[in-house]
C-alpha cells in the first residue's frame, strides 16, 4: 500500500487473518483508494502478486463499507415501490414477476401503476414468495 494512502487511512490488523483493516473516514480517502484500486485492477492478474490481491481486497472492502455507509439507499414507501425493488433485486421482468406471484400480467400492469389496489392473495404472495415482512407491505398501503 503506498505511504500517501497509509498516512490518511486508518489501518488495523485484523487479528483472524491478518489482513490490514483499513476505514475509510472521509470522501477524500475514499477518492485516493478508488485511484488505488483501479490501479490494481490495471494489473494482468497473471502479474498480480499475492500481496497486491491482497492489498485489492482489503481496500475494496474499505470502500464497500464506506459506500454503504454514505449511499444507502431508502426502503420504498408505497406497494409498487417494493414490488419494483424486488423486480430490480431479482432481475425480473413485469410478466415474471406476475407469474411468479400467480397473477395476470394485466392485473400486475394495474397495480404497478397504482390503478389497482392488491388484494389480501397478492399479500400474501409478496410476502410468502419475496421474503417481504407482512406489517412493512401493511405499512405502504
Amino acid at each position: 500500500m503506498s505511504t500517501t494512502i497509509k498516512k490518511s487511512i486508518d489501518i488495523k490488523q485484523s487479528k483472524a487473518d491478518k489482513a490490514p483493516l483499513i476505514s475509510v473516514l472521509s470522501n477524500k480517502e475514499y477518492i485516493k483508494i478508488m485511484g488505488k484500486i483501479d490501479a490494481l485492477i490495471d494489473i494482468p492478474d497473471s502479474k498480480l502478486t499475492q500481496a497486491q490481491a491482497s492489498e485489492l481486497h482489503a481496500l475494496a472492502s474499505a470502500a464497500q463499507r464506506y459506500e454503504k455507509s454514505v449511499y444507502s439507499i431508502k426502503p420504498p414507501t408505497t406497494f409498487d415501490g417494493i414490488l419494483e425493488m424486488k423486480m430490480y433485486e431479482l432481475k425480473l421482468n413485469q410478466g415474471e414477476m406476475a407469474k411468479k406471484l400467480k397473477v395476470s400480467n394485466a392485473k400486475f400492469s394495474l397495480i404497478l401503476s397504482g390503478k389497482q389496489k392488491p388484494d389480501i392473495p397478492l399479500l400474501k404472495a409478496v410476502r410468502e414468495k419475496l421474503g417481504i415482512d407482512g406489517n412493512y407491505l401493511l405499512s405502504v398501503l
